[in-house]
């Protein structure tokens, strides 16, 4: 007996019917991330069409990212990746997070004042003899470790000592608290590999790759600097330019 059925007087095609159906079903996670959906076999006979419709719809899902196919296993829910930007503007992990329906989290590792390099001093745009401020936190995304995260501050952010950044959005506390808001950004990316440090914070193997991505954020008016790097985890994160 057929357990559903698709509006085959619809003018949407079968297969597209199909896929909606299942994407639905992803989405309220009735298959959850890396879980199996059935066969080709019992989806052609619970929605009661041909193999070939569903192969069309299971190849639109695996096409969209929704699904991966394995030869001789079948089809899984492919785990969700955080989509993030690569333009001048400024979106903070926790929005990047909720965009792609996942719990934002923080971990704060460190944070200390330091003595800058030079260049350091100058992009931050340090008056002599002046720290910088460096936050360290680990990002998780449903209480997954996903970024480590290396930000770097001038010395006047000293106030952030006082805030509890733990599973809380910096960007929301500089902006309702402090009136500070990041505007644009520059940024550059490259992969490297796991030392020692990042796979114990980050929960993988040393020499695991890692996108890092670099950046200075700056507010309106050009008269606050922010120095950022985060190291990724590459399958985590699909890259939009």
């Amino acid at each position: 007996m057929m357990q559903n059925e698709l509006l085959n007087s619809s003018a949407v095609p079968l297969y597209r019917q199909l896929a909606e159906k299942l994407k639905e079903d992803i989405n309220r996670g009735r298959y959850p991330a890396g879980s199996r959906i059935p066969t080709e076999f019992e989806l052609a006979e619970s929605f009661g069409v041909s193999r070939v419709t569903v192969r069309k719809a299971l190849a639109e899902l695996s096409e969209s990212g929704l699904i991966t196919r394995r030869s001789g296993k079948g089809s899984f829910v492919a785990e969700k990746k955080l989509q993030r930007g690569l333009s001048s503007g400024v979106i903070g992990f926790s929005d990047i997070c909720r965009m792609t329906g996942m719990k934002p989290g923080a971990k704060t590792l460190k944070i200390a004042l330091e003595e800058p390099s030079a260049r350091e001093a100058e992009l931050l745009g340090l008056a002599p003899g002046e720290k910088m401020l460096v936050l360290e936190r680990l990002r998780l995304a449903d209480g997954r470790p996903v970024v480590l995260e290396i930000d770097k501050y001038p010395e006047s952010f000293s106030f952030l000592f006082g805030e509890d950044l733990n599973d809380n959005s910096l960007y929301a506390v500089l902006k309702d608290k402090h009136g500070i808001v990041p505007h644009h950004s520059s940024k550059t990316i490259d992969l490297v590999f796991a030392g020692q440090k990042e796979a114990k914070e980050l929960g993988v193997a040393k020499g695991y790759p890692l996108l890092r991505i670099e950046g200075a954020a700056h507010d309106e008016a050009e008269t606050i600097t922010i120095l950022s790097t985060q190291l990724c985890l590459g399958d985590k994160f699909k890259l939009i330019v």
